[in-house]
C-alpha cells in the first residue's frame, strides 16, 4: 500500500487542489466504479467531481450523504440520484447530538481487485473543499489483493451506516433545509449584479442544478451570424442533457412563438460555450433580434433568450422577452435567489 498526502490552501495553484487529482483519477478511464462518503454535498461539489470523467462516467457509483446539520443541498442529493447506475443513501446522527462525519472517495477499478485509490481527509464535496479552503487528505494507493481487502472493508463499515431515503423523508429534508437557511436567499439578492466571467457552478451557492431546472435563460447582447447563433455558457448544456465539457453537436426540438416546431443545433465551441444555431422559423429572428442602427450596422439586441421544459419531454419552448420586461426582472431576482445568476464577459445568464 502506497500512501501520500494532498494539502491544499487557498494560495494552492490549479494543480494542486483536490479538484485536480479528482480530475486526474476520472480522466484516466481506468477506474469503472465511484464510491464516495462525504457529511456535506452542494451542486458545484458534485458537478466539479462528475466533470472529471467527462463522458467517461463509471457505469456504477455509490454515495453516502450525510444530512446533519442542514448544510447538504437538496438538489445535491437530486443530482447524485439521477447519474446513471448511482446508488444512493442517506446517513444524520443529529437525534442522537452526534454528527456523521467521514470524508472519503473511493475509485476503483470492478473488473481489477488490484487496483484501487482511495482519498480520505478533511474535504467536503463542495466547491470550496476541492479548490479553495485550507485541506489535508490522504491518498492511498491499493498495489494488492490485501489492500483493496482492507479499504473494501472500510468502505463496508461506511456504507452500513446509511439507509435509502424515501421520497417524504427527501420532501422533510427540504423542507427543514429551508426553514434552518432562511437567510441563503436574502443573501444572494444583496449580492447584487454578479461580476463579469462568473461561471454559476463554481460557487457553492447554487441551490439548484441546470438539470433539474424548468426554466434556462441569457441575455442575447451581441448574437452573432447577423443575429441567427446564440452562445450559452457550458454549464447552461446541463439543461438540455449535454455534457459541459462538450460533446458532439445535437439537435433539439423547440416549439417556437408562431406555434411551430423546428428542430435546432447545439454546437459546443472552442471558446467553451454552446451556440444555438436558430434559423427563419424562429418569427424573432425572421423580424430581427439586433436593431438596425442609423450607419447601417447592427446594435445589441434588447431581447433576452429563454428556455422551458414542456410535458413533452422531446420539446422545448423558446420565447424571447424584453431586457426591460417585469417577466424579465422576475426570472433574473428568482435565479439570484437561487444562487443561479451568472455573468459571461457582457450578458447576464441564469436559469431557475
Amino acid at each position: 500500500m502506497k500512501v501520500d498526502f494532498q494539502i491544499q490552501s487557498p494560495t494552492s495553484k490549479p494543480g494542486k487542489t483536490l479538484a485536480h487529482l479528482f480530475g486526474e483519477c476520472a480522466g484516466t478511464a481506468q477506474f469503472d466504479e465511484l464510491l464516495v462518503s462525504v457529511a456535506y454535498v452542494t451542486i458545484s461539489g458534485i458537478r466539479l467531481l462528475l466533470s472529471g470523467f467527462a463522458n467517461s462516467m463509471p457505469a456504477k457509483s455509490k454515495w453516502l450523504i450525510g444530512l446533519d446539520d442542514y448544510v447538504t443541498q437538496p438538489g445535491a442529493i437530486d443530482v447524485a440520484m439521477a447519474i446513471p447506475g448511482a446508488e444512493v443513501r442517506v446517513v444524520s446522527y443529529s437525534e442522537l447530538g452526534l454528527r456523521f462525519h467521514p470524508k472519503v472517495y473511493m475509485f476503483r477499478k470492478h473488473s481489477s481487485p488490484r487496483k484501487g485509490l482511495t482519498i480520505m481527509g478533511s474535504s467536503n464535496l463542495t466547491s470550496q473543499a476541492l479548490v479553495g479552503n485550507g485541506e489535508a487528505n490522504a491518498v492511498v494507493e491499493e498495489e494488492n489483493k490485501q489492500d483493496c481487502l482492507m479499504t473494501q472493508a472500510l468502505w463496508d463499515s461506511l456504507w452500513r451506516q446509511g439507509h435509502s431515503p424515501t421520497k417524504h423523508e427527501l420532501s422533510a429534508y427540504k423542507k427543514r433545509y429551508e426553514e434552518e437557511n432562511p437567510k441563503r436567499a436574502k443573501v444572494a439578492v444583496a449580492k447584487g449584479k454578479p461580476k463579469a466571467g462568473m461561471i454559476i457552478l463554481a460557487s457553492d451557492d447554487a441551490e439548484l442544478d441546470p438539470a433539474q431546472a424548468t426554466i434556462c435563460w441569457i441575455e442575447c447582447g451581441y448574437i452573432t451570424a447577423m443575429g441567427r447563433e446564440i452562445e450559452l455558457k457550458a454549464e447552461q448544456g446541463l439543461f438540455f442533457g449535454l455534457n459541459p465539457a462538450g460533446e458532439e453537436p445535437r439537435v433539439f426540438n423547440f416549439l417556437v412563438s408562431s406555434g411551430v416546431t423546428t428542430s435546432l443545433r447545439l454546437k459546443f465551441q472552442a471558446n467553451h460555450m454552446w451556440r444555438l444555431q436558430l434559423n427563419s422559423e424562429v418569427p424573432e429572428v425572421a423580424a430581427g433580434l439586433r436593431p438596425r442602427m442609423p450607419d447601417g450596422t447592427l446594435g445589441r439586441s434588447s431581447y433576452v433568450a429563454v428556455f422551458e421544459r414542456t410535458d413533452d419531454g422531446s420539446v422545448f419552448r423558446l420565447r424571447f422577452i424584453g431586457l426591460s420586461s417585469i417577466e424579465f426582472a422576475k426570472l433574473a431576482r428568482k435565479s439570484r435567489q437561487l444562487g443561479t445568476l451568472g455573468q459571461t464577459s457582457a450578458r447576464q445568464y441564469g436559469w431557475c
